[in-house]
């Protein structure tokens, strides 16, 4: 180096520096003596270089496990660990993708903690990676949030999921970790309610019409229909529990001699019972449908028996959806009466939504509910 003292910032046609391999061999002694020649210099740029692929030193040594060098490195260059490769990923996006759970131990203090949770650009952290590439180790930072989403929808827990990794996801699971709606659907097998999925759906729909024949599609599609009755009923279920406690208008805050401290606001108002009424109608008959799919799937095993209650299943789920919309248009009315323009239009529009889909929806349920 005495001689070539610009070596060391020299990169082969890969954009490998000397820096770069002896951090991949893990010679520890190199590289020492290399950060010794920057500090001397005072010039700690070529630490910084990153090859073609956009990995640093530290990178580098993170994919190898090689903790001894990243010591070395960071203390000579604190701030080294914000780096990040072409993929937008950090030194911990590297070791999860290795496998390399000591470097997690090596970053677990409070001031690294936002490198947990720093996201790449397709949204995946680092526990992400420990997920997708099936790793069977759990450190666990102070400071991870594990329900971060990313671009595809899905929680580290997911891919756990879907690969039915019950051990794996038992720790993430009492951490607080929980599957995202897109990732139990997968699981469900509600595969035609995911555009991502459809055409693989309707692959496997004609590989099981020749494999399995007309009897083996046709239970199939009871399956599909009762699932997917089962998503939306829950669904409404949700939702008018919570508009239960929601009132149009809100609640009143006040103290009064009148005992109307906590009664909602609005409740004196004929679209008020009409929106309370049509929400109770919407939850009970999503309710009812949720607990027959239980039932059924629960007790009897018989193919006609389950599609009798996945018809009638499919029957309340229609008025329960009629119920939730009628609500709407008198919660709606309730809270806007003084504005006709925005009455008129809310009425317009959910008159012609229900007057062009639910009848012909509850035709074509009442045909499947009392057919033989």
């Amino acid at each position: 180096m005495k001689k070539w003292p610009s070596i060391i910032e020299q990169g082969d046609d890969s954009g490998w520096t000397p820096l770069h391999i002896a951090a991949h061999m893990g010679n520890k002694e190199f590289v020492k003596l290399l950060l010794e020649k920057l500090v001397l210099e005072k010039d700690m740029s070529p630490a910084y270089v990153r090859n073609e692929e956009g990995l640093s030193v530290l990178h580098i040594a993170a994919k190898k496990g090689n903790v001894d060098v990243m010591e070395q490195l960071m203390e000579a260059c604190p701030d080294m660990s914000e780096l990040l490769d072409k993929k937008g990923r950090n030194v911990l996006h590297a070791a999860a993708e290795s496998g390399m759970s000591e470097v997690f131990r090596f970053f677990k203090g409070a001031e690294f903690g936002s490198l947990i949770n720093e996201q790449d650009e397709e949204g995946n952290t680092p526990m992400h990676l420990v997920a997708i590439n099936g790793h069977h180790w759990n450190v666990l930072h102070t400071s991870v949030q594990l329900n971060i989403t990313n671009d595809e929808g899905f929680t580290n827990m997911d891919y756990f999921l879907l690969e039915d990794k019950l051990q794996d996801m038992s720790p993430l699971w009492w951490k607080g970790c929980r599957p995202s709606l897109r990732g139990a659907l997968l699981k469900m097998g509600i595969r035609s309610l995911d555009p991502r999925s459809k055409r693989k759906l309707a692959v496997d729909v004609v590989g099981d019409d020749k494999s399995k024949g007309k009897e083996g599609s046709v239970s199939d599609f009871w399956k599909r229909m009762s699932e997917a009755n089962l998503l939306v009923v829950t669904l409404i279920a949700t939702v008018t529990f919570a508009a239960a406690f929601t009132m149009p208008g809100g609640y009143n805050q006040n103290e009064s001699e009148n005992g109307d401290a906590g009664l909602a606001v609005l409740r004196k108002r004929t679209a008020f019972g009409v929106f309370l009424i049509a929400n109770t109608l919407a939850f009970g008959l999503s309710t009812t449908s949720v607990f027959l799919h239980f039932f059924a799937s629960a007790t009897i095993k018989d193919d006609t028996f389950h599609k009798k209650v996945a018809r009638r299943i499919s029957f309340y789920t229609n008025w329960s959806i009629g119920a939730l919309l009628l609500a709407f248009i008198a919660g709606t009315y309730t809270v806007v009466p003084h504005s006709l323009g925005i009455t008129v239009a809310v009425l317009l529009c959910g008159c012609f939504l229900s007057n062009m889909l639910f009848p012909l929806s509850i035709k074509k349920e009442e045909k499947l509910l009392f057919e033989n």
